[in-house]
């Protein structure tokens, strides 16, 4: 029987995004080429609801691999690293509308430092209000070229669970909060990467963007749990991360914002184009 390596999931994360380059010079993140890509790629492989075991794109350096087998394991998956977490699986496929075993799958792919984002976002919006929740789905994934946007996913997928109906509008609020700070900013001669919560304020007073969210939310978040909950977003936005990696890989998408309808890679589409291609 093989092992699977069990390392910590920073560590894990971490290595994968040094491995493709997370970073993208121009707002967008830009995506190394598959390792393998996916002979024939299809709608919910990533889905933990509906396979046992998921795609793994990761390919390790012979000096990876051999720190693997020294440790007694010949390789590493992101469902058995994060399993001890009570919910690794709406973490690694966040739905954020439909049932999670619909059989039509609507991937979006993020990155909250792209102005595009918003669009693309708005776009899915709108095909959402075309889709039946039982016919189709919508899994949200962040890959950020600015930090902070770690944290703002995370909080997405604690909604999608803990306050179920409210994921939507909380990422429409997000990403169009994200561009107005940063608008804002270049008004007042600024312009500084989002690295953590402070930097996406305008004003000393402001709150940050997911703090100031949770008193919108229904019920609202109590003030002796926002500092769980925020320490919470950012451990699960990185999951998140790592399988929006994985599925940029898998998928063969270059660039993000993204989306994936039913296995098709999508990126620049209209309302019409997303629920023409799940059909």
């Amino acid at each position: 029987m093989k092992k699977v390596l069990r390392l910590p999931l920073a560590l894990l994360v971490c290595g994968l995004i040094s491995a493709c380059g997370l970073m993208g010079g121009n707002g967008s993140a830009d995506l190394t080429p598959a390792a393998q890509a996916a002979p024939a790629a299809k709608a919910n492989a990533f889905n933990p609801w509906m396979n046992k075991s998921l795609p793994n794109t990761r390919t390790l350096s012979a000096e990876g691999m051999a720190m693997v087998q020294a440790m007694g394991a010949d390789r590493q998956s992101i469902e058995d690293e994060a399993a001890y977490r009570p919910h690794w699986r709406e973490e690694i496929y966040p739905v954020f509308f439909g049932n999670k075993t619909a059989p039509h799958e609507l991937i979006v792919l993020l990155d909250f430092a792209s102005p595009d984002s918003a669009r693309v976002w708005q776009a899915v919006r709108d095909a959402s209000a075309k889709l039946s929740p039982a016919d189709a789905k919508i899994a949200v994934f962040a890959k950020n070229s600015e930090n902070y946007g770690t944290d703002l996913m995370g909080m997405g997928i604690w909604i999608s669970y803990e306050r179920k109906g409210q994921a939507m509008d909380y990422m429409s609020h997000a990403l169009s909060e994200w561009n107005r700070i940063k608008a804002a900013h270049k008004k007042q001669g600024r312009s500084v990467p989002f690295t953590n919560e402070y930097d996406a304020t305008v004003k000393p007073t402001d709150l940050p963007i997911h703090y100031a969210y949770m008193g919108k939310l229904r019920p609202a978040v109590p003030s002796s749990q926002e500092l769980d909950v925020a320490r919470y977003c950012y451990n699960a936005g990185n999951v998140n991360m790592y399988q929006a990696v994985q599925i940029s890989r898998y998928y063969g998408v270059k660039r993000i914002p993204a989306v994936i309808a039913d296995g098709k890679v999508l990126t620049s589409p209209s309302a019409t184009d997303i629920v023409s291609a799940l059909r």
